[in-house]
């Protein structure tokens, strides 16, 4: 499988693919409130990770918003549920600030979902351990849970659903710093704020909280106009949600190393990296919490070109945005149509 393939097979897999027609079922607009549209862009195809609406205030206006956002990842939690309630509350976090909010003033509610409890301590010790992670990460971030919900009934017969603690982060912000996830313009930089985790696999919370604050800032400042806060599908699926909404096309450029080859890049490229964020810049980022990856180009396409050792600015994978799309929609548009 050479790297379009394993582009546009990355946009097929059921936890990357749009659930656009199902999401299309509810109406977004009730209340007038609506800061973001599910979906953004001129052809609203990309979608949005975070639910903004202004706080009602009768005849009288305001640009006070809330600002909501959840995450969850069931193969982490599988894994181990105490880093899938940290990375749970990475998630939500960091979903947020990717689309203008601050962290330090989100408030939690967590919603569990475990086997039903018996005699046997692993059962017990699933939940325990979610909560642990959870905890451990509302202290090192100075933040507190207002809520939640639980249940201990997830078990029919043989079966057992995964350890689930799902974080819900909400906070207020100012409307006219909110952004959302589509490209804007040809031309502008693309840059990575990565996370690089422990060794141990937990959140690095102090890098963390340096890398928000640098997107904020640079959010509020006007210089970063579009992000998207890396799930599922890793950078490879951000990259091309982004460039859905206005049909502006994304050009990436690999560098070749003796110490950074094709395979590392894919990794990067395809991974999951809970607490990275995709941007979109119209002035360079000067900071080494900064990766630039590429620009945002006129083309409808993606294009990613590599400086390989021994052969320069090599097509390793291109594709149309409608072809791309098409891959991202198809299956659940059988169930759940896409509006024209």
């Amino acid at each position: 499988m050479d790297l379009t393939q394993k582009l546009i097979h990355n946009l097929q897999k059921l936890n990357v693919l749009s659930q656009k027609g199902l999401i299309e079922m509810f109406d977004s607009t009730i209340g007038r409130s609506t800061v973001l549209m599910p979906f953004g862009g001129k052809t609203q195809r990309t979608e949005t990770q975070v639910s903004v609406q202004k706080l009602p205030v009768g005849n009288h206006f305001t640009n006070t918003a809330s600002m909501m956002a959840y995450g969850y990842n069931p193969d982490i939690a599988s894994w181990s549920p105490y880093h899938g309630a940290q990375y749970a509350v990475i998630e939500a976090i960091t979903k947020i600030v990717a689309s203008g909010g601050r962290y330090n003033n989100i408030r939690f509610s967590f919603q569990e979902y475990f086997e039903k409890m018996t005699e046997n301590p692993f059962s017990w010790g699933k939940p325990t351990a979610a909560l642990l992670g959870a905890l451990q990460m509302q202290h090192d971030f100075c933040l507190p849970a207002i809520g939640g919900k639980d249940s201990m009934s997830g078990t029919f017969r043989d079966i057992n659903v995964p350890p689930m603690l799902m974080a819900f982060g909400i906070t207020t912000v100012d409307a006219r710093n909110v952004i959302s996830t589509d490209f804007k313009k040809a031309g502008n930089y693309i840059y990575l704020i990565k996370h690089y985790y422990r060794e141990d696999y937990t959140p690095d919370t102090e890098q963390l909280k340096a890398n928000y604050n640098f997107i904020s800032d640079n959010i509020e400042n006007k210089n970063i106009v579009s992000a998207f806060a890396i799930g599922f599908g890793g950078v490879a699926e951000a990259v091309c949600k982004m460039a859905f909404g206005n049909e502006i096309g994304v050009e990436i450029v690999f560098t070749e190393t003796d110490n950074y080859d094709k395979t590392a890049f894919e990794n990067d490229l395809f991974g999951i990296s809970y607490g990275s964020v995709l941007v979109e810049s119209v002035a360079q980022l000067s900071s080494d919490k900064a990766i630039c990856l590429g620009q945002t180009v006129e083309d409808k396409s993606v294009r990613i070109i590599g400086n390989l050792i021994g052969e320069s600015h090599k097509t390793l994978a291109l594709c149309s945005l409608d072809e791309l799309y098409k891959a991202n929609t198809e299956k659940f548009a059988e169930i759940y149509p896409i509006k024209k």
